[in-house]
């Protein structure tokens, strides 16, 4: 195998493991840019997303069947969570919200101990194909994730863009009071936000359950700060620069730890490379000058 084709391949296996921090990463950047909240319950959410699928899969034997219903799921929790947790506190300090979602996160984590046990669960799909294409190796799970994910970004983009809901929440992320007086259903917008941001968390939740085949109740821990500096990075609420900002973090941890002798492990390169952004361009990839 050429060096060229050795470092194809390693940037095919980037961009799978980039395409899962993008699904966590754009809806935490939903819900920053609607209300100027960081939500690390997001990383919640990813966890139960993957323990729900993995719990329909064993019950169905359908994998589609398990990933749609775990979305569903997934997404009415994130609903009930903005409605019962959070629209409650929006007339306080931001700090308030913030601390409530880490307490939330924590109980969310803990509630996955208690019921399902602290140990591992295997999310085995049985997808053991793989394709050759130009001397690259993509193996079956490889190829749903990179095909999920680019059909969650098309769809994302259809509905915010072409429809009515779409436009009520680019209204309501721009000017909540004047999206409020055009006669917008700002609470409702806000939900629906949750809605979707959850469902995608849940999306990537089981994706990394079938690529590691493993589910564990911890699993959002590093995607609660690994998340919140992809937003930061992509620039705050921008849903295109933290899909930019997970692939560009997806294929430099893997170049860095394959071609270098950086003594730093994949969460560490991350927040090395925060770093450096916020030095050099504390406005974030594609935030505004």
């Amino acid at each position: 195998m050429t060096t060229t084709i050795v470092l194809l391949q390693q940037i095919l296996n980037a961009l799978t493991v980039g395409s899962i921090y993008a699904m966590i990463a754009i809806g935490l950047a939903m819900i920053y840019g609607i209300l100027r909240v960081l939500h690390i319950a997001h990383a919640g959410m990813y966890a139960v997303g993957a323990y729900l699928g993995l719990l329909l899969y064993v019950h169905t034997r359908s994998f589609a069947l398990a990933l749609t219903g775990a979305m569903v799921l997934t997404g009415i929790l994130g609903g009930l969570i903005e409605r019962i947790v959070y629209r409650p506190m929006l007339t306080r300090p931001r700090i308030v919200a913030l601390i409530a979602s880490i307490g939330l996160y924590i109980c969310l984590s803990d509630l996955l101990r208690i019921v399902a046990g602290p140990h591992e669960h295997a999310f085995d799909v049985g997808i053991t194909a793989t394709y050759r294409l130009l001397g690259l190796t993509i193996a079956g799970v490889d190829f749903v994730i990179l095909g999920g994910t680019s059909a969650i970004f098309v769809l994302l983009w259809l509905f915010l863009q072409r429809t009515r809901m779409g436009f009520a929440i680019r209204a309501v992320a721009q000017d909540p009071e004047a999206a409020r007086t055009m006669g917008i259903d700002v609470d409702r917008t806000v939900q629906l936000v949750f809605f979707v941001g959850s469902a995608i968390a849940a999306f990537g939740g089981v994706m990394v359950g079938i690529l590691y085949n493993a589910v564990y109740p911890t699993m959002g821990d590093t995607v609660s700060y690994k998340g919140l500096a992809l937003i930061v990075i992509g620039g705050f609420g921008s849903l295109v620069g933290s899909a930019v900002a997970a692939l560009a973090l997806g294929i430099g941890e893997t170049l860095i730890m394959t071609y270098t002798q950086v003594p730093l492990s994949r969460e560490g390169i991350a927040m090395l490379m925060l770093i450096i952004l916020i030095l050099v361009r504390p406005q974030g990839l594609l935030g505004r000058d």
